[in-house]
Parts: C-alpha cells; sequence; structure tokens
C-alpha cells in the first residue's frame, strides 16, 4: 500500500453501454501513489470503468467516491488520458492549445488563462518532452506524440489521480521511454496512476497491484497474487502458454499481451 489516504472507493458498480451490461459489481480501493494496473482482454469493460470513474458513463447500480466527490454529481479531480482513437484530429488546435484545456477548471469559463495557467501549460509540455512543439498543429504530430500531448493535459489539471488508457499502444521507443520516464517522476510525487494496459509483462514490473478485469473483478491485489494461473485461465481460456516471471507470478505467452480497443 503506497499511502494511508483512501482516494478512490469503487463499491458493487455495475455500468450498461449500448444496452449491454459491461461491468457487474465492481468493487476496489485504491490509496494515495499507488500504481494500479487495469488487464484485461478486448471487451473486459477497461475503458468504461475509467468513464464511470470520471464521471462519462452513468452507474446502472453501485457508488464511486473519489476523493469524497461523487463524480455522478460533481466535478472530480481526476486527470484522464483516453485511448489515442477517441481523439478528434479534424480539430484545429495546437498542442499548446489541447494542454490549457486542462486548465478549464482552475480558469473558469470564458476568462483569459492567468500568468499561473501558462506556466503550468509549459510545465506539463516538458514533462511529457514536448515544449518545442507547443505551437504545432495536432495534427501535424506523430502518434506517440499526440499521446503525449493528451498526458501533458492530464498533468496540467494537478489532479492527484491520473488515469491513462492503453498509454502505449501504437507509440514510438521515445515516446514509450517518455511515458515511463514521467510515471517514475509521478510516483516521486504520490500522484495515484491508474493504467489500463493488455501488456501483462508490463503490468507486473510497474504496478503495485493489479485489476483483472473481464466484466467483473477476477483477481485484485499484488500481481504475484492477481496473476496466478487459475485467474489468468479464468480470464483469457484453458488454451495459453504460461511462463514464470521473476518476481514470482504467472505470465501468459507473448500473443496474449498485444493492445487493442474495447
Amino acid at each position: 500500500m503506497a499511502g494511508h489516504c483512501e482516494v478512490l472507493r469503487v463499491e458493487e458498480v455495475s455500468v450498461a453501454y449500448d444496452g449491454r451490461v459491461v461491468l457487474r459489481q465492481v468493487t476496489f480501493t485504491v490509496w494515495s501513489g499507488e500504481r494500479v494496473a487495469v488487464v484485461g482482454p478486448n471487451g473486459a469493460g477497461k475503458s468504461t470503468l475509467f468513464k464511470a470513474i470520471v464521471g462519462l458513463l452513468p452507474l446502472q447500480s453501485g457508488r464511486i467516491d473519489v476523493l469524497g466527490c461523487n463524480p455522478q454529481q460533481e466535478r472530480v479531480s481526476v486527470g484522464y488520458v483516453p485511448q489515442r482513437e477517441e481523439v478528434d484530429l479534424s480539430f484545429p488546435v495546437t498542442v499548446a492549445d489541447v494542454v490549457m484545456m486542462g486548465r478549464i477548471r482552475h480558469i473558469g469559463w470564458l476568462r483569459r488563462p492567468s500568468r499561473r495557467d501558462r506556466e503550468r501549460v509549459r510545465w506539463a509540455l516538458d514533462q511529457v518532452g514536448l515544449a518545442d512543439l507547443a505551437d504545432r498543429p495536432l495534427k501535424k504530430l506523430s502518434g506517440g506524440q499526440i499521446q503525449r500531448t493528451f498526458i501533458a493535459r492530464a498533468l496540467a489539471q494537478e489532479a492527484p489521480i491520473l488515469l491513462m488508457d492503453e498509454p502505449f499502444a501504437g507509440v514510438d521507443a521515445t515516446s514509450e521511454e517518455a511515458i515511463l520516464s514521467l510515471l517514475d517522476r509521478l510516483r516521486e510525487r504520490q500522484i495515484t496512476v491508474l493504467l489500463a494496459t493488455h501488456d501483462l509483462r508490463m503490468a507486473t514490473e510497474w504496478s503495485d497491484r493489479v485489476l483483472l478485469l473481464n466484466g467483473e473483478v477476477v483477481a485484485w491485489g499484488p500481481p504475484r497474487e492477481a496473476l496466478c494461473p487459475a485467474a489468468l485461465q479464468q480470464v483469457y481460456g484453458r488454451q495459453l502458454t504460461l511462463w514464470e516471471h521473476e518476481r514470482g507470478v504467472w505470465m501468459l505467452g507473448d500473443d496474449h499481451c498485444s493492445g487493442g480497443r474495447e
């Protein structure tokens, strides 16, 4: 447990999407500074869970508490980085414009950004290695640079919790290195991070705890407990290749670790 302060509580949450129940009776609690890997196959509900936490999807039942706030009723202080495929590149904005959107809660509507707002945007861009691209149109960036721009937008919010939905999917080596370096710096600042990923090896090496999802919570705990053979077989089926990781957990073969949309 990384800290003694509870920052996120999800209690018996069920969510329906397009008329189909995607999450059923999901329950877990996250503490300040924790690094949580949310793992599961396509359609397991990882993206749905994140959207429910930030209040973008209504709950069918249950309750979510973020730092004492109900995201279904009020805005919560959570930085959210969606999957890159959800980004609309047709909108004519620069990199700095996108990051400044993360300051709206501080600025307020119809008000001009202050000096502090501009400083936080520059700081956020520097954190992801894009300070020299601040004035470049978003649509001119590579996939990895777009991903880093939206991470910078989340950082500009100055939120104590960061949700990252498949941040490594389709990014180049430079962007992957920049994101991993940023995650280490966030840990030093006790920022809580929930990261959705298909990569079980990354989840094992990076996280404090793993939430293994497949429409419901299959396992929740330290990697060596959550990623056990029985849980992996329940989620991915019995026709799989297992090997033992050096951290003492069981992993799937590489063909079960590829990325994709939910």
